[in-house]
């Protein structure tokens, strides 16, 4: 989540998106054989169809649209939503002391996830920002460790893979941009075996909080450089 926004500090905005969509479907690749038929199927058809709306509405103005602007809008909504899920998770703490979090899960209609899925389309489609968005519909769901992350994995799998020929169509990839790619991909495993390791050491309650955590950095992060 926070990568696009550092690597645009150094490099063109436009340079350091046509970058990362390579090397995050690289990601979402690797990642499916450890997650394969894991994820929430609901959830995955609640949310895909918007996201492919979101895609083509934002291809329209990819080249018009203020980083800085789109940057602050989603680091402002990041922030808040992380305050709120944590208030949230001390109240239920707090009035029933021996209940876990995921007993009292939030349950989204349908709308919901397509009006989401729409928004994080076009965040992913302009900046690769789906994240917070995929993240304050999923975890308040409490969905499990693997669950969690298996639901995203093959979220992100489609929404980068629908991305690839609007990308292609706006000229996006350039013959540096490719073999750049090409010499980063074996990081990309070396990543998500880390990634892989993790998750199955942390509790779910400790899980969230760090999900929370890095969504709550990323959003400051965004909002102020």
């Amino acid at each position: 989540m926070i990568v696009v926004p550092l690597f645009a500090q150094f490099r063109p905005a436009r340079n350091v998106v046509a970058l990362m969509l390579p090397l995050l479907f690289s990601t979402d690749v690797i990642s499916f054989g450890h997650y394969w038929k894991q994820w929430h199927r609901k959830n995955v058809w609640q949310l895909i169809p918007g996201a492919v709306i979101g895609i083509v509405l934002a291809s329209f103005i990819l080249k018009d649209i203020s980083d800085d602007h789109l940057k602050k809008v989603i680091g402002g909504i990041a922030c808040l939503f992380a305050v709120l899920e944590f208030i949230r998770s001390k109240r239920i703490r707090r009035q029933n002391p021996d209940t876990e979090i995921r007993d009292n899960p939030i349950r989204f209609k349908t709308w919901h996830g397509l009006v989401l899925g729409a928004v994080a389309g076009i965040f992913s489609t302009l900046a690769h920002m789906a994240g917070p968005v995929i993240v304050m519909y999923l975890l308040p769901q409490r969905l499990g460790n693997r669950t969690f992350v298996a639901t995203t994995t093959i979220l992100y799998f489609f929404i980068n893979l629908t991305k690839i020929p609007v990308y292609i169509q706006l000229g996006l990839f350039t013959t540096e941009i490719i073999i750049e790619t090409l010499a980063l991909l074996p990081f990309i495993g070396l990543g998500v075996q880390v990634g892989v390791y993790l998750n199955s050491k942390f509790s779910e309650r400790n899980f969230s909080r760090i999900v929370l955590i890095v969504l709550f950095a990323t959003g400051i992060h965004l909002l102020f450089w």
